[in-house]
């Protein structure tokens, strides 16, 4: 579908090869403008954690790429229904996240709508030498991710009734968190490529970034972080349609992997506001990790990138 589009600029050109988390275009020779948008529907209840979620999401984007946010402008769709108490704590939410990451709230745009979405569309700046590419991943980097994993599943959960709203609760802070620390760390240290992780999970994201990268990767179980009961919940079957639909279109990237291994199923849960992925040096991995502790930021190794064919991931149960 989207080769049927005219390619009517350099910038739009570069999204449509690499995928990248956000459109970059150049203001001059020393400064760049990083834009980007991104909504969705609730996965807590609570109106004030869907909207802290929901723009910290949407913030990600610009910090996977080593920008810092200017301004943001908020999207709403919304069932009239529901009254605007509700709204006003969902935008409450999304307001005091935007003041936190230092950009400025610009106004925005809300329609009446039968299901609740919210998010926001947000630019910033960064100089054209900070920009990192979710292209460059080379053989022999380590990758790095900074939030657990499993959001996807436990949100499954909460709209079934298997766990309660306080049972999500660390899920839900660890998602509101911004990836600003993980920013400013990689951007002290130097990575080859990094995206966030998102809808597509752990292993499409990856995916993206071995393509635009020309490289492959070695994905270690035991080494991904996942929330508590995420993996019960996974073996039981708790888990919406996105896991499924994720896993069957990156499964024959694999090769030979058991498709029911409940730890291989989380890799594919589409996060909300996800850690961010980066391919780091292997002889800069240690400062890196070093430098995400000090900015409070975890850290998990998860894996390297290879020189197999590129875009397969092989995946194993641990390091070699």
């Amino acid at each position: 579908m989207l080769d049927r589009l005219p390619r009517s600029s350099e910038t739009f050109a570069r999204l449509l090869e690499t995928r990248d988390d956000a459109a970059v275009t150049p203001l001059g020779d020393d400064l760049c403008l990083v834009q980007t948008v991104d909504f969705f529907t609730p996965i807590v209840d609570d109106a004030y954690w869907f909207g802290q979620i929901a723009a910290a999401n949407a913030l990600s984007d610009i910090y996977a790429m080593g920008a810092r946010p200017l301004t943001a402008m908020n999207l709403v769709a919304w069932p009239v229904t529901l009254g605007m108490e509700l709204l006003a704590e969902v935008l409450r939410g999304g307001a005091e996240k935007v003041l936190e990451a230092g950009a400025e709230l610009a106004g925005g745009h809300t329609i009446d709508d039968k299901e609740p979405k919210y998010g926001l569309a947000v630019s910033g700046l960064a100089k054209p030498g900070e920009i990192v590419y979710n292209a460059g991943a080379l053989p022999g980097d380590r990758l790095v991710l900074t939030k657990r994993l499993g959001i996807g599943v436990l949100a499954s959960a909460l709209k079934n009734g298997v766990v309660g709203e306080d049972e999500m609760e660390p899920a839900a802070r660890e998602a509101a968190a911004l990836n600003a620390a993980a920013s400013r760390a990689m951007l002290r240290v130097g990575v080859h490529a990094a995206t966030d992780v998102t809808g597509f999970g752990l292993l499409g994201h990856l995916a993206e970034m071995l393509d635009a990268s020309g490289s492959a990767a070695t994905v270690w179980l035991e080494a991904a972080p996942l929330h508590d009961g995420v993996l019960d919940l996974v073996a039981r079957g708790v888990y919406a349609g996105g896991l499924r639909n994720n896993r069957d279109f990156l499964l024959e990237r694999l090769g030979d992997v058991d498709r029911d291994d409940p730890r291989l199923l989380a890799l594919f849960d589409p996060q909300t506001s996800g850690g961010l992925l980066m391919a780091v040096a292997e002889d800069r991995h240690a400062a890196l990790v070093a430098e995400l502790g000090r900015e409070g930021c975890p850290a998990w190794t998860v894996g390297e990138v290879t020189g197999a064919a590129p875009g397969t991931v092989a995946v194993r149960d641990a390091p070699a």
